[in-house]
């Protein structure tokens, strides 16, 4: 196992270089794009990539250390933050869920009494279709 993993890297390694030392020159490109298609219009230029500046581990660790300073002040903000509640926002809360409490007692009775006005109207209807019932009998009894 460990012949073929060095085996693998020697390969990759070897195909890095290879592709590292081709030149590559927008020139190239262009001739091969026109022969491939001549009359199409090219919508995009061919650039190679803007090349990264190049951070040295000073830049590196001074940034690092510097980002670490802003992070260590604003733990220390939070830290210094009171981590209970104001009593005025916790009275605020507590009558919140006082309205809260006393809308859902309103909201149970409200239906209770809607529950209670659909079986007095289903009653009533059944009423009238027994009065209709009986009237037509009487009339069909009647002839």
């Amino acid at each position: 196992m460990a012949f073929f993993m060095t085996l693998l890297a020697f390969l990759r390694s070897i195909s890095h270089r290879v592709t590292k030392k081709l030149p590559s020159t927008p020139l190239d490109v262009d001739q091969k794009i026109s022969e491939v298609a001549p009359d199409s219009v090219q919508k995009e230029e061919f650039r190679p990539p803007s090349p990264t500046p190049a951070f040295t581990e000073a830049d590196l660790l001074s940034s690092v250390l510097k980002r670490l300073g802003e992070l260590e002040e604003k733990i220390d903000t939070l830290k210094a933050k009171p981590s209970e509640m104001p009593s005025e926002k916790e009275e605020l809360l507590n009558a919140a869920v006082c309205r809260v409490d006393a809308l859902e007692a309103e909201l149970i009775a409200t239906k209770k009494a809607l529950y209670e006005a659909l079986i007095r109207q289903e009653e009533l209807l059944a009423y009238i279709d027994h009065q209709r019932e009986t009237q037509f009998r009487k009339k069909k009894f009647c002839w």
